[in-house]
């Protein structure tokens, strides 16, 4: 019995320590103001995937844009990455994680990465690209990327959650249309599958070079060293996965507004 008891309560507290643990990993890492910014940029994703269909008017897509983005609780999504990091890493794979984001470079590279998600970072890192890029061109920087890149999965979970994001608001406007059915329309939208893919590549090595352009190689290539790792690969995992669906479920919402602004009888 004692045997039993003492197992019990080194379970509990791995358990708490485990929650104290992803707590502190995403409020030390740029998850907690990911998930506070990400309202803005699903209104700002649905809002311009509506405008690029050529089908709806900015002001029609800006209100529906407002309804999907509407639907998103951060407190919501910050509970699903605690959640998430739990359920998906073991303690010590949270705690080195942790160890990583108190870490002097760690700390450092969390706010770069924090205040390139917020919204003044936006415009700038567009205004910077070209002069980054060609600063960067044939670098060991732009080496790096590569398996940044990999160990991140950025690009390809960018390129699906956008494909899922276009699937979902074609559907809606197929369910519109005399002429497209859904099976056609996510025909069109996979066709597109390559120039996303570009796109999407482009975009991510931009905001690589605008965050990180601070930081040394040396400083860099530990950065993408810890990522690699297997706790750096299932904390980004497990967080791109909370992100990704958290994105998706308001953007499903948008379906219904769209019948009911453009169908028979709409405002």
């Amino acid at each position: 019995m004692l045997v039993m008891v003492t197992l019990l309560v080194y379970g509990m507290g791995s358990l708490a320590h485990a929650s104290s643990s992803a707590e502190t990993v995403v409020r030390l890492s740029p998850l907690g103001t990911i998930a506070e910014q990400s309202r803005g940029m699903i209104k700002a994703g649905i809002r311009d995937g509506l405008i690029a269909t050529g089908q709806v008017e900015p002001l029609v897509a800006e209100t529906i844009a407002g309804f999907g983005s509407s639907a998103f609780d951060t407190r919501r999504i910050r509970a699903r990455l605690v959640n998430d990091l739990n359920t998906d890493l073991n303690d010590r794979q949270l705690q080195t994680v942790e160890r990583w984001y108190e870490s002097d470079l760690g700390q450092r590279l969390s706010l770069a990465e924090t205040e390139a998600a917020m919204p003044p970072a936006w415009e700038a890192m567009a205004t910077a690209a070209p002069g980054l890029r060609k600063q960067f061109d044939g670098t060991r920087r732009q080496q790096l990327f590569d398996r940044y890149d990999q160990a991140v999965g950025a690009s390809q979970r960018a390129v699906e959650t956008a494909l899922a994001v276009q699937l979902h608001l074609a559907e809606a406007l197929a369910a519109l249309s005399e002429g497209d059915t859904a099976e056609s329309v996510k025909e069109q939208v996979l066709a597109n599958r390559p120039m996303i893919e570009r796109q999407v590549g482009e975009q991510v090595y931009l905001a690589y070079l605008y965050m990180y352009q601070a930081f040394s190689d040396q400083e860099l290539a530990e950065y993408v060293g810890f990522l690699e790792s297997p706790e750096g690969r299932a904390f980004t995992g497990s967080a791109s996965k909370s992100i990704h669906a958290a994105i998706i479920e308001p953007v499903s919402t948008v379906g219904n507004q769209l019948v009911r602004l453009l169908g028979p009888g709409g405002e």
